[in-house]
């Protein structure tokens, strides 16, 4: 495997941390304990495997990684088959789809490769590490990926919605007394 594909394994973890996170904040108990225990799993993983460069336990990774997806999508169709809407479960349709895309992501990437490793014969010792440019331009749109799937998925939580506006500031007026008398000269 890569180093950029390694790389985009360790950015989809802690995307879909951040947003099991923020989702799980402000979810029923239940789901609370859920999601933040899959956010601090996911983000602890891709942290390791950013760090180690390596895929840190593959085999628990690909099962691991589907949990959060099969949740949601049984929380999903047993709400809707009872007439619940979504936002009554504490899961937000959006960003439940882009965790649950990364997770997927993570999930059969890492099968991929395990299959791929295993048929080979021999087996490779390691991956070639890409050049200076290519690495650096796969660190670059993975950064890019991240950023524009998780920005918008955390926006739409309870979380991003309390969040202060983009592009507003807060104006603080200080009631200053002017030292010299001077009315501002």
């Amino acid at each position: 495997m890569s180093t950029v594909i390694r790389t985009w394994l360790g950015f989809a973890a802690l995307g879909a941390a951040l947003i099991h996170l923020a989702v799980g904040v402000t979810a029923p108990f239940l789901l609370s304990v859920l999601l933040v225990g899959f956010g601090i799993a996911e983000l602890s993983w891709g942290i390791a495997t950013l760090a180690s460069g390596r895929v840190i336990a593959p085999r628990v990774v690909v099962g691991a990684a589907l949990i959060p997806v099969f949740i949601w999508g049984a929380i999903a169709a047993l709400g809707s088959g009872l007439g619940v809407p979504s936002a009554q479960t504490g899961l937000p349709w959006y960003p439940m789809t882009m965790a649950s895309l990364f997770n997927i992501y993570v999930a059969a990437t890492v099968a991929l490769a395990m299959r791929r490793a295993s048929s080979r014969n021999p087996p490779s010792v390691g991956a070639a590490s890409p050049g200076g440019w290519r690495f650096l331009t796969g660190l670059v749109v993975g950064g890019f990926l991240l950023s524009a799937l998780t920005t918008p998925a955390l926006a739409a939580t309870d979380v991003g919605s309390l969040a202060v506006p983009h592009g507003s500031h807060r104006v603080v007026e200080l009631d200053v007394p002017d030292p010299g008398g001077h009315g501002g000269h």
